[in-house]
């Protein structure tokens, strides 16, 4: 995708977290910081979604809820493609499953790659959160 530039002026406590979540993630915090803006945006036109950080990565999840897009879209899949049947089989809103859906229309490629990552082993996981374990029962 192409960027374009964009100047931002923030205080400089923002500019000091920003360079600190920056370097523990090994991201610049430009990247980091264009990355937020994106989340931002998509938040305000996708209101039903929010943005996490995972073992993973930031992924979307339906907001007030413990589910990222990518398994909402996969439960509306199993379900044969109804997000009604998946919303009464979890006891969610029928609306989460259709903002889920409208999501992933707009951002395919995303979607994809969250569904990916969250189908990783734990031992790759591992490697990519550190100072992070997981408990494993």
């Amino acid at each position: 995708m192409a960027t374009k530039p964009l100047s931002l002026r923030v205080p400089e406590e923002v500019k000091a977290h920003l360079e600190q979540i920056a370097r523990r993630f090994g991201a610049s915090p430009a990247t980091l910081g264009a990355d937020y803006v994106t989340q931002g945006v998509r938040t305000t036109q996708h209101p039903a979604i929010e943005f996490r950080q995972t073992p993973a990565g930031r992924m979307a999840y339906l907001r007030g809820v413990r589910m990222p897009v990518w398994m909402a879209l996969q439960t509306v899949e199993d379900c044969q493609g109804s997000a009604e049947e998946a919303a009464r089989l979890l006891r969610l809103p029928i609306l989460l499953f259709k903002a889920a859906l409208a999501y992933a229309k707009a951002f395919p490629e995303e979607i994809e790659a969250d569904r990916a990552a969250g189908r990783r082993p734990l031992d790759e996981l591992d490697t990519l959160v550190p100072n992070h374990s997981f408990l494993r029962v």
